[in-house]
């Protein structure tokens, strides 16, 4: 079964945050990245939501027909392969940079590149900006579709932050649009920039294969959050399939 970009792989519990410590990503490293939950999960740190954190969304890319999809954080594992020898598997929180392309069947071994290195490079300092000023707001399905949308505009609507125009436009409104455009007109580059972000590129950085940003560093607190909401659940129910255009 292949998982849309936005799909989560993998529960988060309290008991395997202590592991996400070890191994930060270093530029040039190779990692393999897997699903080993092998389900559309993602982690919930609101009650009454085990579906995950994500949204139906609408959207154009390139002036192309309108595409129904789905947007939102979603969690993969991993683990270096090289320089070193195999770490362990390790969880962790990412979005996709392009809004077409499905992250399954992976394209391992993944290298760790800049942004710039991954091809993103005019939209680095705007996504460094983002994640420093909205990240920590990601709470529900909204704002991590919100999230996840606002990435899009940024990776390929060129530097308009305008989800109305340019190449990637949101077709769909809604609290996700209203979100989204808010975050994007805050990006005046004055703001909180986290510069430790990283995008895993797929062996042969072709276009049908998933770049996924993420962090240099695995965020404990973050998933530690988004476990304590799960404690509350139990674990989630497995979110029927949906078709992707791709």
């Amino acid at each position: 079964m292949k998982l849309p970009c936005f799909a989560a792989a993998a529960l988060i519990s309290l008991a395997g945050v202590s592991q996400l410590h070890a191994a930060p990503l270093l530029l040039g490293d190779k990692v393999e990245v897997r699903d080993l939950a092998g389900g559309l999960y993602t982690p919930s740190p609101a009650l009454g939501d085990p579906n995950g954190l994500f949204a139906d969304v609408r959207y154009r890319l390139n002036g192309g027909s309108e595409i129904s999809t789905q947007a939102g954080m979603f969690v993969l594992d991993r683990r270096h392969v090289a320089p070193s020898v195999p770490t362990s598997w390790q969880q962790f929180l990412s979005f996709c940079l392009e809004p077409h392309v499905l992250v399954a069947p992976f394209d391992n071994p993944y290298t760790v590149n800049s942004l710039a290195g991954a091809g993103f490079g005019a939209a680095s300092n705007a996504i460094s900006e983002l994640w420093g000023r909205h990240f920590g707001s990601i709470n529900n399905d909204n704002t991590a579709a919100a999230f996840q949308v606002a990435v899009w505009e940024l990776a390929w609507g060129s530097t308009d932050k305008n989800l109305a125009t340019g190449a990637f436009i949101l077709t769909s409104g809604g609290a996700v649009h209203s979100i989204a455009q808010s975050w994007l007109n805050s990006l005046d580059g004055t703001g909180p920039k986290e510069l430790r972000l990283v995008a895993l590129s797929d062996k042969v950085n072709r276009d049908n294969y998933q770049d996924l940003l993420t962090h240099q560093v695995p965020e404990p607190g973050v998933l530690a959050l988004l476990g304590v909401g799960l404690a509350g659940i139990g674990l989630a129910r497995r979110r029927s399939n949906r078709s992707q255009k791709a």
